[in-house]
């Protein structure tokens, strides 16, 4: 018996196909244009949300549970920019990571089954949109 693994949406990718769009979450509204919230979920029980601008581009990404998911496979190509991130541009422990530049915002935590993070384009959200609403 073969098992596919449910598969998600790169940052900056297209919406993936086994994704559910969040209903209670759908209309996240920054100034005149939504973001639709979507979520996979993965084998381990961890929950990967993707937010969407009107064309089905992936402009964040969050993920919470026991797993952290393939950062090289949800942040896409923007994975090399991330792992190959300046001093200046990191805060690091043991237990967490982040990025904070122009184009990309990573923050990654966790122990031993609790994994969260977020992932976003700060180019491509639109004007107006409040991050507490993903983070």
């Amino acid at each position: 018996m073969v098992c596919a693994a449910p598969s998600f949406a790169e940052l900056g990718g297209t919406v993936a196909k086994e994704a559910v769009q969040i209903k209670e979450q759908s209309s996240i509204v920054a100034t005149d244009q939504t973001l639709n919230v979507y979520q996979v979920k993965m084998p381990s029980g961890t929950q990967i949300k993707e937010y969407a601008n009107a064309d089905g581009v992936v402009v964040a990404v969050t993920w919470q549970g026991p797993t952290l998911p393939n950062l090289k496979v949800l942040l896409g190509d923007h994975f090399d920019e991330f792992a190959n991130r300046k001093p200046s541009s990191l805060a690091i422990n043991r237990r967490s990571a982040a990025i904070h530049t122009d184009d990309l915002v990573v923050q990654s935590h966790g122990q031993m089954r609790s994994f969260a993070g977020f992932a976003y384009l700060p180019k491509l959200l639109p004007p107006g949109f409040n991050l507490d609403q993903i983070k």
